[in-house]
């Protein structure tokens, strides 16, 4: 069933169940991608790690393989392999490598489970986001992406609760096997039920078009040029936001595991999902009037969402952070839809998973690869100086913080040839 295109797959009803099981499956992925956060504490006291050797587990660790295999695997999915097949396999696979890390004896040992994670997840959203571009069409795939992208919200609100609630009644290693090892049963009926769509809303075949060639043209492309560096330079943010503020509120405002599972949990989760659902429907809704809207959109969300991201940073208590920082989190989650969308609208038909999964490669190495490990090494370089951990941490996602800026200027600077650059899709 799997490995056959779909001519259903256009039908409003089953569209909307596949794009469901997709949306599950990104929750299942950041689940298993962010329970590590809530986890970190209690890891670094049983291996006695420094903040440097975090960011290497959830950045380094999980990135390197992640963005590496990403090309290879849109190659298969571009190349006419079933998407369907390659997510369940992957969804397999980083769900039992999450299970495996719980059994990690040394800090080696959970290194190298974590690139088994990050190995698995490779293979979801290039053939993900493919997927949805062949299902709808341009003036509806904003909000589309949107709600695919909302799997970030509620896969991090579940993996901090769920991870924070079980750590602390059955420890940091149970958390990772129980939340982990569901994945592999959503695997099966993922496989058995979602059908292979057709490819655009051609019924012959289309040409493949080799790696180099694709990235070239994308790359021609300016609004795709800073369109990559805006996204990367957000997610450096996302990430920072999204590993290190758990830390952050047990060291600063003396909050236990549990309770940041789910007072951050909920915080995060909620306002991810607002601001989601709203940056997808505002970039098609705005975009049919001009498609510059549709960046316009991230600028403002960004410049937004830096002043309030420093009152979170500079709150006396926990409660007026978390209150703070609710503004920042939906904004974090505004671009993504427009990021998503504007890249698949800018990439001609043969190409489409490869260059979501080049677009992954460059936005989660900065972000997810080297985002953790630049926070957590200047988070000991503040705390040397400062003699305060809690301190040294602040300091370091003040330095994340500017990036709202630089990333805002990069989306502005996209915007300004967007309309010429827009390929013109299958009719």
């Amino acid at each position: 069933m799997t490995g056959k295109t779909a001519p259903a797959a256009s039908r409003h009803g089953y569209r909307g169940y596949a794009l469901a099981m997709l949306l599950v499956v990104y929750v299942f992925n950041f689940i298993d991608r962010q329970i590590i956060t809530i986890l970190q504490e209690p890891i670094k006291r049983e291996f006695g790690l420094a903040d440097w050797q975090l960011g290497l587990m959830t950045g380094v660790a999980f990135a390197l393989f992640y963005t590496v295999l990403g090309l290879p695997i849109a190659r298969l999915a571009d190349g006419g392999m079933p998407r369907t097949r390659i997510i369940s396999v992957a969804l397999a696979l980083w769900s039992l490598a999450t299970a495996l890390c719980g059994a990690a004896q040394n800090f080696v040992q959970l290194l190298v489970a974590r690139l088994a994670v990050g190995v698995g997840e490779a293979g979801c959203s290039p053939p993900a986001l493919s997927m949805i571009a062949d299902m709808y069409r341009r003036e509806e795939r904003g909000f589309a992406m949107g709600i695919y992208a909302l799997g970030i919200p509620i896969g991090s609100m579940l993996g901090l609760m769920l991870g924070g609630w079980t750590a602390s009644l059955f420890g940091w290693r149970a958390a990772l096997a129980m939340i982990g090892l569901p994945g592999v049963l959503l695997a099966i009926l993922f496989a058995l039920t979602v059908r292979e769509p057709m490819r655009g809303t051609l019924a012959t075949p289309v040409p493949r078009i080799a790696s180099g060639a694709s990235l070239r043209l994308m790359l021609g492309k300016p609004t795709y040029r800073q369109l990559l560096a805006a996204g990367s330079i957000a997610s450096l943010v996302s990430a920072g936001v999204a590993i290190w503020f758990p830390p952050f509120f047990m060291r600063t405002h003396g909050m236990s595991m549990a309770q940041v599972g789910v007072s951050w949990g909920l915080v995060s989760g909620l306002s991810g999902i607002v601001g989601g659902l709203g940056g997808g429907w505002l970039i098609d809704r705005l975009g049919r009037r001009d498609p510059r809207y549709a960046l316009w959109l991230p600028v403002a969300a960004m410049l937004i969402a830096f002043p309030f991201f420093l009152a979170a940073l500079s709150a006396k208590s926990a409660q007026a952070a978390l209150l703070f920082l609710i503004v920042p989190i939906a904004m974090n989650s505004a671009w993504l839809a427009a990021f998503m969308a504007l890249g698949q609208g800018l990439t001609p038909l043969a190409m489409r998973a490869t260059i979501a999964a080049f677009g992954a490669l460059t936005t989660n190495l900065v972000g997810i690869g080297i985002g953790p490990l630049l926070l957590g090494g200047l988070s000991d370089f503040f705390a040397m100086r400062t003699g305060s951990a809690a301190e040294g941490l602040r300091f370091s996602l003040l330095f994340a913080g500017a990036g709202y800026l630089w990333a805002a200027a990069h989306f502005y600077l996209a915007s300004r040839q967007l309309s010429a650059d827009l390929e013109t899709e299958p009719a």
